[in-house]
């Protein structure tokens, strides 16, 4: 669970396993449902955000993805102004605050995005094949991929923003250095 001040509300992002959508016997219900690609018919994330305005619950939404399981943590999600963006499996949804209304969701990889990060005016998202840059619109400015996903099983640091660019490590630990524009730097890369 991840809990944010803004303004003068708190707000709540959770983790909702157990959510089905429809169902009444869930623990709570929420005002707004939000859907990734494929996530009526096969949903894997399930993400609550709940509204506080002196501990009363004033607004909430629940999004609901399909693509590779996310769960919420420091980085899966970003407060930018009167926006919330937040990871949850393969895109990218950005709400309003804090009337929880979706200004856009962009697909932003083939599986998981796990992180989300602002880079400048843009923001830059850590995903398992990929790394994207959207710009505040969601659009897509560019993306790069590797020989293999940037994902680590032995607490190597596959991701990591620098002054001068971002430093990655994919699976079969090839590194690589990207500027900010997605273009390599240079990479370990053999062939």
């Amino acid at each position: 669970m991840n809990r944010q001040q803004y303004k003068d509300l708190t707000i709540e992002v959770l983790d909702e396993p157990t959510y089905k959508f429809g169902s009444t016997d869930n623990s709570f219900h929420y005002s707004k449902h939000f859907f990734g690609n494929g996530a009526t018919d096969y949903p894997t994330s399930k993400h609550g955000i709940k509204i506080y305005q002196d501990d009363q619950i004033i607004d909430s939404c629940i999004i609901i993805g399909s693509g590779g399981a996310t769960y919420i943590h420091q980085n899966s999600l970003l407060f930018d102004k009167d926006q919330l963006l937040l990871c949850c499996c393969d895109t990218i949804f950005c709400l309003t605050l804090p009337d929880l209304r979706l200004k856009w969701k962009t697909q932003s990889d083939q599986a998981t995005c796990f992180q989300i990060f602002r880079q400048q005016d843009d923001y830059i998202v850590h995903g398992e094949f990929q790394v994207t840059k959207l710009d505040k619109e969601g659009n897509k400015k560019w993306e790069f991929g590797g020989a293999d996903i940037f994902v680590s099983t032995d607490n190597e640091e596959e991701f990591k923003i620098e002054s001068d660019g971002i430093l990655l490590t994919d699976f079969g630990k090839t590194k690589y250095k990207i500027d900010f524009d997605g273009k390599l730097i240079w990479d370990t890369y053999k062939k």
